[in-house]
């Protein structure tokens, strides 16, 4: 049986940077972290240990943001067709609550991490905003670590092309670890 408030003082921190960094903002990000260890508590039983308890909670955290991420999608459609369709309305924005987070966010590497597909975006958080070696991210992923190592390659690869081609890119590509460079190779 798993500890959960032992859990949520080892973990918590980790887990909820990994969360900053898929969803954007903080929100969000306390969202899925809380609802993370929420998981934990009501089905703790189900770990069996085959991993360690980190890399466990960060399956549920991925799992949770892909979800989050469908339904958002959904709703923003079904808000277009509404907002499409109701030609009374003055349509203007709200304004964002937090201007000065949301821009940091969007000149961010991070904000171009968000546009890639979930297989890369996914692999390259755990591997450089969480630090979890390959095989880590491999039991997080329930993938090969060959797939692993194609999607950071890839996604690595992606980001460089997003970065070249963004006219006004003030976030630059982090120095890899070695083991990185010698994966991509």
């Amino acid at each position: 049986m798993v500890d959960v408030t032992q859990a949520i003082r080892d973990h918590f921190s980790r887990i909820h940077r990994a969360a900053m960094v898929l969803s954007g903002n903080p929100w969000d990000a306390d969202d899925l972290a809380q609802e993370t260890f929420l998981i934990l508590a009501r089905q703790g039983n189900e770990f069996e240990g085959r991993s360690s308890l980190y890399t466990w909670l960060y399956g549920i955290l991925l799992n949770l943001d892909r979800r989050e991420r469908r339904r958002s999608g959904v709703r923003r459609r079904k808000l277009q067709v509404l907002w499409d369709q109701e030609p009374s309305v003055e349509k203007t924005s709200p304004p964002a609550t937090a201007a000065v987070e949301v821009a940091e966010w969007k000149n961010s590497l991070w904000a171009r991490v968000a546009l890639l597909p979930d297989g890369q975006r996914q692999a390259l958080v755990l591997r450089f905003s969480e630090g979890l070696r390959y095989e880590e991210i491999a039991v997080v992923l329930s993938c090969p670590l060959g797939t692993v190592k194609s999607r950071i390659f890839h996604g690595l690869a992606a980001l460089k092309r997003l970065l070249e081609t963004d006219a006004d890119h003030s976030a630059t590509i982090p120095a890899f670890p070695q083991e990185d460079i010698s994966h991509a190779m």
